[in-house]
């Protein structure tokens, strides 16, 4: 028995569900739980357990975006409303890395400095990206399975860049905000 094909409904929550951690981290931890000025922790600390606890469940969220949206990606391909074996080959490698980074935090320095890096251009292209979006799933869904083919492959896409590439980011600049470059 083949499933429903996606609501517009689904597919907007599906849009707005890809910033929504993204943006929830770089207001709270920038605007709202922010250190007073001098009580920053040494670099070789690391930020506070919070902060990573706050983040790791962000790459959860992201990961079940991630496989939301290829599941209706593949449901309007090929009538199987299940992420495929990539997919899930995928995000198992992105958990195997993200519990490694837990193990030994060394290992997410030059990834999430790569990330920082790439921010300055794709989080306000990113943001850009997310409300034309919204827009346009609100204002004209998708008239035929090829349209929205293409916009799920767009939103997958997005998926993927904020769960690998905005989220690390927004973790370096969290943490190169939260800790002291000089302690003595």
């Amino acid at each position: 028995m083949a499933s429903p094909r996606p609501s517009a409904r689904s597919l907007l929550a599906l849009h707005l569900a890809c910033g929504l951690p993204i943006v929830a981290l770089a207001v709270w931890f920038s605007l709202i739980d922010r250190l007073p000025i001098g009580e920053g922790r040494c670099s070789s600390c690391g930020v506070e357990g919070h902060v990573i606890a706050a983040h790791v469940a962000a790459a959860g969220w992201l990961g079940a975006v991630v496989a939301c949206t290829a599941a209706a990606r593949r449901q309007v391909r090929e009538g199987i409303g299940a992420p495929g074996r990539v997919t899930i080959g995928a995000l198992a490698g992105v958990g195997a890395f993200v519990l490694a980074s837990l193990l030994w935090h060394t290992l997410f320095s030059v990834p999430a400095f790569v990330a920082m890096v790439a921010s300055i251009v794709l989080l306000p292209a990113a943001g850009i990206w997310w409300l034309i979006g919204a827009l346009a799933w609100t204002r004209r869904p998708p008239r035929t399975d090829g349209e929205l083919g293409r916009r799920l492959r767009s939103e997958l896409v997005a998926a993927w860049v904020s769960l690998t590439l905005l989220l690390p980011a927004v973790f370096g600049w969290v943490w190169a905000d939260r800790v002291d470059w000089l302690v003595f």
